[in-house]
């Protein structure tokens, strides 16, 4: 189902899977301050919250600052998607390159320690872009998605070119770490949304509980899809939010394919409690 004759439309989630059919991947990084006040942070400003306009789509139209949907396979390797496709916008953005261009997912699969297809964190990976650089998808293509899921990587970056440099990472607003987290602060985000571009976001894709992505297929996603710290398990791109639709949504890109959700993206409610942890670890590339 296309987005564009979707706007309104409510779809339930069916009942709660008994097993994942999509790979998450999500294993929090210890790079992390567990202190909040500590954790590098976005300036987002009164007045930045009150000039967020009241729909932002970063994936369509004159906007578009995405490249197209990609599918991590059976690879646990959301955290590097998450990384490398905002990595990509943020880039675009700022003029490094003309168009969105594709990156190397499989350059933090295989160079980033301790990660790979078992899981990983946008910081982490972040952080290593900051260090090593990122290169071209072209010069660096993945093979992850295909391979089985606890597949060895094996970093091949020495003999590639380099194209372009990482300086930083900022989180759009203070993580929550622990325990209950309904109370982030969603319209900060869509500011930082507003102002910085596509951010890098882990979530709780509802895995055992009402309101499971699995079973997705179109619609502002309904259910439980709780705002937990302990629930996140999966790393995706926010692209977009619409607070004046019937139902509130923001929109968000996944890696499980375009046949997946609405042609590779979900909405899920905007302004109810943080649905989803959608606020949780929000991540804006600094380039």
């Amino acid at each position: 189902m296309h987005t564009s004759i979707a706007i309104t439309l409510l779809v339930s989630t069916l009942p709660t899977a008994t097993a994942a059919t999509h790979p998450r991947g999500y294993v929090r990084s210890e790079n992390n301050s567990t202190l909040l006040q500590d954790a590098p942070l976005a300036t987002i400003t009164l007045q930045d919250i009150k000039d967020a306009p009241d729909a932002v789509d970063w994936s369509i139209g004159s906007n578009k600052a995405i490249t197209d949907v990609k599918d991590q396979g059976d690879c646990g390797s959301c955290w590097a998607f998450s990384t490398i496709e905002t990595v990509e916008s943020a880039l675009f953005l700022a003029g490094t390159f003309d168009r969105p261009t594709e990156l190397s997912t499989e350059e933090l699969v295989d160079c980033v320690r301790g990660s790979g297809c078992r899981g990983g964190d946008i910081t982490t990976g972040v952080d290593y872009l900051v260090k090593k650089g990122v290169v071209t998808s072209k010069d660096y293509p993945d093979t992850s998605s295909n391979a089985r899921p606890a597949k060895k990587s094996s970093c091949s970056i020495k003999d590639k070119e380099i194209a372009a440099k990482i300086t930083g990472r900022n989180f759009a607003v203070p993580e929550c770490r622990v325990g209950d987290c309904s109370k982030q602060d969603e319209e900060a985000l869509a500011a930082a949304l507003a102002k910085f571009g596509p951010l890098a976001i882990c979530i709780n894709s509802g895995y055992e509980q009402t309101g499971d992505w699995d079973e997705y297929e179109g619609g502002v996603l309904k259910g439980t899809c709780r705002a937990k710290a302990d629930d996140i398990d999966h790393c995706v791109q926010l692209v977009g939010y619409d607070k004046t639709a019937s139902t509130p949504y923001w929109k968000i890109r996944n890696s499980w394919g375009s046949d997946w959700g609405e042609d590779g993206f979900i909405r899920i409610p905007y302004g109810q409690g943080n649905k989803c942890c959608v606020a949780c670890e929000a991540v804006i590339v600094e380039v």
